[in-house]
């Protein structure tokens, strides 16, 4: 039996006590077969942000993969895929080749381009007590004296509160923060104060101002991860300053390698967009949207479902931003001078919580067309 795919395939773990393969490729897909009916139990899930070299079983459910981009993620794929947190790094440009976890469940070894053997204690990973989990530190193996370091506290863990009307002077956020800082102590002391030196994150985050599509929970990365910026309907112009702004000190100053630019379902300000009502200031931001509408024209309207052809107008609206992006004279020198950037367009999915893939992304300025990308 042989299952042919559009996409080349790095990594392969079986889990689910033996009933399914998963496979990671270079498109960053992570494919997943029954044993007993590989055309037709096939799934594809999309929200990986590297390729997936390396791949090693964590229990029946959950994985842990290694990507071009140096980061150990713990990923569950039973019942439905999602991102668990970040267990390890082996910093920029050092692709993992190989991970594998010892039969006690104590230590995750990784290797990758760093020429490094690194272990990482993930034993807090399989405690069922939370109040007693360790810290997560992981020991690096070299030429040097061993070091010991605290990989990233879960920030998911930590309970999400629900603000009250009432607490007019903001006593209660403020003690929820006081609480927060002070579990991510707990957890890893180091941690705030290394973030407060200096900040390198790899992706900027071009988004909507909607309440319900915040970055960091989207992408499931801690503060430190993900530089924002955010506007209503996730619009990118050339006349936009402050967009502009943050653009250029993300590309040249922090480095970021990715620039993801992220539309939503249930958008309001697309939602205004294709239709004719009047809200005051707001239409003349909304005013490339409709240029947007005007461009796709002919594939809008041959959308007969209302929803769907909104939810095409979303992805079309987060394609142009990100093309507007491209062609920016900020990313044309980015790529002129050989830098490594990749432009993404993403739309995000509030009822499901997923995000995916559009059929746009761009990784230098002869690219700037579009790469199509099979989505499900």
């Amino acid at each position: 039996m042989t299952t042919e795919l559009d996409d080349e395939l790095l990594s392969m773990e079986v889990i689910d006590n033996g009933n399914k393969v998963i496979a990671g490729s270079q498109s960053g897909a992570l494919y997943s077969w029954n044993w007993d009916g590989w055309k037709e139990s096939r799934r594809k899930w999309l929200g990986h942000p590297s390729s997936v070299d390396a791949m090693c079983k964590l229990d029946e459910q959950v994985i842990c993969t290694g990507g071009n981009d140096g980061l150990l993620r713990m990923i569950t794929v039973l019942p439905q895929y999602g991102f668990e947190g970040i267990l390890g790094d082996h910093g920029e440009d050092f692709p993992i080749e190989c991970i594998k976890l010892d039969h006690k469940q104590k230590y995750l070894a990784s290797c990758g381009h760093d020429l490094k053997l690194k272990f990482w204690n993930i034993e807090f990973l399989f405690k069922g007590d939370n109040s007693k989990k360790e810290k997560r530190k992981w020991i690096v193996i070299d030429d040097d004296k061993n070091k010991e370091k605290y990989a990233t506290p879960r920030f998911t863990k930590h309970t999400m509160n629900k603000f009250d009307p009432e607490d007019t002077n903001l006593d209660g956020i403020l003690a929820n923060n006081k609480k927060w800082a002070e579990e991510v102590m707990k957890e890893d002391p180091a941690f705030l104060k290394n973030i407060a030196l200096k900040q390198q994150p790899k992706i900027l985050w071009i988004g909507c101002s909607d309440s319900r599509v915040p970055a960091n929970v989207v992408t499931s990365l801690p503060p430190g991860e993900v530089f924002v910026h955010r506007n209503i309907a996730n619009v990118v112009t050339h006349a936009d300053l402050n967009c502009l702004s943050v653009l250029q000190y993300a590309v040249e100053v922090l480095k970021v390698e990715h620039i993801i630019v992220c539309g939503h379902y249930n958008c309001g300000g697309v939602t205004a967009a294709l239709g004719h009502q009047q809200y005051g200031l707001i239409d003349n931001w909304l005013r490339s949207i409709k240029d947007v509408y005007r461009l796709y024209k002919d594939e809008l309207e041959a959308i007969q479902d209302e929803e769907k052809r909104l939810y095409r107008l979303i992805e079309l609206n987060a394609i142009n931003s990100a093309k507007n992006v491209c062609h920016s004279t900020i990313v044309q020198n980015a790529w002129e001078r050989g830098q490594k950037l990749t432009v993404h367009a993403w739309a995000f999915n509030i009822e499901t919580g997923i995000a995916k893939r559009l059929e746009w992304m761009a990784k230098d300025r002869n690219k700037v067309d579009p790469i199509y990308i099979t989505t499900e």
